[in-house]
């Protein structure tokens, strides 16, 4: 029986082999999810600075921390510093772009009391947290002592960021589209098949991926710049693009 059933299957080992390589009639419909990435020189560096203000209550505290504020802008303005602005074109709100974007301008003013001691009264204190754009990287760094001058305490990070996302945000689209029409045109050739026609495209993020994409692009952020090094920001787009294969 044993030997039959061994004859059989070298007589059916061909005709197997000859339909998994047949070509496929089509149409196939196959979903590809590709990154794209462009990178484009910094033409703004964004810093925050802690700015405080001190009075006997928390009114008098704010409006010690206005004054401090008001002179801090003014001394920076002087430098070619400002206040940092929202990002055009960052409404992707799984990018670094969009939170960095949300964190423009001024935080939320908070308060905390000192006690003190029996010689002392008690007293308030009023801080806020600013972010504030350079147009170069040595620009920013060189804003601290005039930021400890005036009262405040600079943040040790100075991230690169652009004026506008749109039109690279777009280019990153592009890279993602003919990314994912090469790999479409892979497939189409190992099922024998000739075209490869979009049907649809979807900008929805698959959660891993896009926790993947903004984890890389956080690293790839904060990391230390070699000597000498231009500042570039990395702008990724991830889409799903379905194709229709046939012939």
């Amino acid at each position: 029986m044993l030997r039959y059933a061994l004859a059989f299957a070298v007589v059916a080992l061909p005709q197997a082999a000859m339909a998994q390589s047949a070509p496929v009639e089509g149409p196939v419909t196959v979903e590809i999810v590709a990154t794209g990435q462009v990178k484009v020189p910094a033409n703004r560096f964004r810093f925050s600075v802690t700015v405080t203000g001190k009075g006997a209550n928390e009114k008098a505290a704010e409006v010690a921390l206005a004054a401090n504020r008001a002179k801090l802008i003014q001394a920076l303005t002087v430098q070619g510093i400002r206040e940092g602005k929202p990002l055009e074109g960052a409404g992707n709100g799984n990018s670094l772009a969009s939170l960095f974007s949300a964190f423009a301008g001024r935080g939320k003013t908070s308060f905390s009391l000192d006690l003190g001691d029996e010689n002392e009264k008690s007293q308030s204190t009023a801080s806020e947290t600013l972010m504030f754009d350079a147009p170069t990287r040595a620009g920013a760094l060189a804003a601290k002592p005039t930021v400890e001058a005036n009262g405040g305490k600079m943040a040790d990070e100075v991230i690169g960021l652009l004026d506008d996302y749109a039109g690279p945000t777009r280019r990153a689209k592009a890279d993602a589209i003919a990314k994912a029409r090469g790999e479409a045109a892979g497939y189409a050739e190992t099922l024998g098949l000739r075209r490869a026609a979009i049907a649809r495209i979807s900008e929805k993020q698959d959660m891993v991926a896009g926790s993947m994409s903004f984890f890389l692009e956080l690293i790839s952020m904060f990391a230390p710049k070699p000597a000498g090094a231009s500042d570039s920001v990395t702008v990724t787009a991830n889409l799903a693009v379905e194709f229709q294969l046939s012939r």
